[in-house]
């Protein structure tokens, strides 16, 4: 039978190890945000920071029909004037157009942020598809509350 001592070594062993691992998994220092930086038909650069297809769903039920390609990008122009920025969400957009149209989605959504760092301020897009094929958006200011 192993000694209490042998027992507590072998513990004491073990929550060092944890501590390790926790330490190694969790990360060593600041947090760099991944992007890919994508050229637009203008020639204007963005960051793009997130590209998911979000399952539409309504309290655990497959909401049909609610099923989209969402984006979020940084910009090069945060403080542009709102024509402007219309028009280079307009060009991202047509990045996941597309794939949009090819599986038969009726809407997408396009974030514009002003750095790399989702904090703060942004713009979100909401297009839609209407019965003639072509795509609308309106545009609402949002603020992300979990990064402040």
């Amino acid at each position: 039978m192993p000694s209490l001592r042998w027992i507590f070594a072998i513990i004491a062993a073990l929550v060092v190890l944890c501590a390790a691992a926790l330490f190694f998994l969790t990360g060593r220092g600041d947090y760099k945000p991944v992007w890919h930086e994508e050229r637009l038909a203008s020639g204007a650069t963005v960051k793009v920071t997130s590209m998911n297809l979000v399952w539409g769903a309504d309290h655990d039920d497959h909401a049909l029909g609610g099923d989209c390609f969402s984006m979020e990008y940084a910009t090069a122009t945060p403080d542009a004037d709102p024509k402007s920025k219309d028009e280079e969400v307009q060009e991202v957009f047509e990045l996941i157009r597309p794939a949009s149209e090819l599986w038969g989605f009726k809407s997408a959504e396009v974030a514009r942020f002003p750095t790399i760092t989702r904090k703060g301020h942004y713009d979100l897009y909401e297009f839609v598809r209407g019965s003639d094929g072509k795509w609308s958006f309106t545009e609402e200011p949002r603020k992300v509350f979990a990064a402040d």
